[in-house]
């Protein structure tokens, strides 16, 4: 068994796009079902699902509660860093040692308002 996608509500699925191929991963495939847009971006083991309906009325409201965050593993941590703030996300965590799990990682929220953490195994 293992894991295929996790599918993400965005607003502007564009934009979802750009940011994740800009840190590093590529578009993988997409198709439309019922209005629905649906792209994927992933790598070698996994992708995000963006979903995108242009006639949606209620918000899309990604918090800590219901989406705590998304982990990618990185080659280089603060580079990858740099390029998502230069691609429009933001810090919120600064890149750091976590021994318990024998990582370098951060933090960053995507343009759409979810967290990232960024994962270089030590």
């Amino acid at each position: 068994m293992d894991v295929a996608h996790v599918a993400l509500w965005v607003s502007d699925v564009d934009r979802a796009v750009d940011f994740y191929t800009g840190i590093g991963l590529e578009r993988q495939w997409e198709f439309t079902l019922d209005g629905v847009e649906n792209v994927y971006v992933g790598g070698e083991h996994g992708e995000l699902q963006f979903k995108h309906d242009p006639d949606r009325t209620t918000p899309i409201a990604p918090s800590r509660a219901d989406v705590d965050h998304v982990a990618l593993t990185v080659d280089d941590v603060e580079e990858t860093v740099e390029r998502a703030v230069d691609l429009g996300g933001s810090v919120v965590t600064e890149p750091t040692v976590i021994d318990e799990a024998d990582a370098y990682v951060a933090f960053v929220e995507d343009p759409e308002g979810y967290t990232v953490e960024f994962v270089e195994p030590l």
